[in-house]
């Protein structure tokens, strides 16, 4: 059996990796290839979307876009602008290389899949504004939905 971990277990098992590994973007770059890893293997053909919001979670979406890419994935990448990052998820933003699409423009074609990295375990608030709206407007498409760290 699998264990299902808390919000507030979780955070406390990132606090002990990030103060071992004495860097955190190690564990952001870990997480992200690893996901894209296990993407890989099971949609490797399709048109993948990912959806970065602010954030760690929306990081975490700039590694696993740029890992896909790297495995030759057609991959659409949808974030906000570099200014709504900071810490590792800036860091993650300026080594990613691919087209940063507006989050507003967000189109979603037929047969797509979708990475969710909008928000993570750190959500403490209702979803309102542009996320809402791209919320709605991914939860009224038929495209299959990963969501990354919730």
């Amino acid at each position: 059996m699998k264990k299902i971990y808390s919000v507030e277990e979780i955070q406390e098992i990132e606090r002990k990796e990030f103060k071992r590994l004495k860097n955190s973007f190690i564990l952001m770059k870990r997480a992200g290839t690893n996901c894209a890893k296990k993407i890989y293997s099971l949609y490797s053909k399709k048109n993948i979307i990912v959806l970065c919001g602010p954030g760690n979670n929306g990081g975490d979406g700039l590694v696993i876009s740029q890992f896909l890419k790297s495995l030759n994935v057609e991959v659409s990448l949808y974030c906000l602008n570099k200014k709504n990052y900071k810490g590792d998820a800036l860091k993650a933003y300026k080594k990613n290389k691919l087209i940063k699409n507006d989050l507003k423009k967000l189109k979603i074609s037929r047969n797509s899949l979708i990475v969710d990295c909008l928000f993570g375990i750190g959500l403490n608030r209702k979803i309102k504004g542009i996320f809402r709206n791209i919320v709605e407007k991914v939860n009224s498409s038929k495209a299959k939905v990963i969501s990354i760290d919730i």
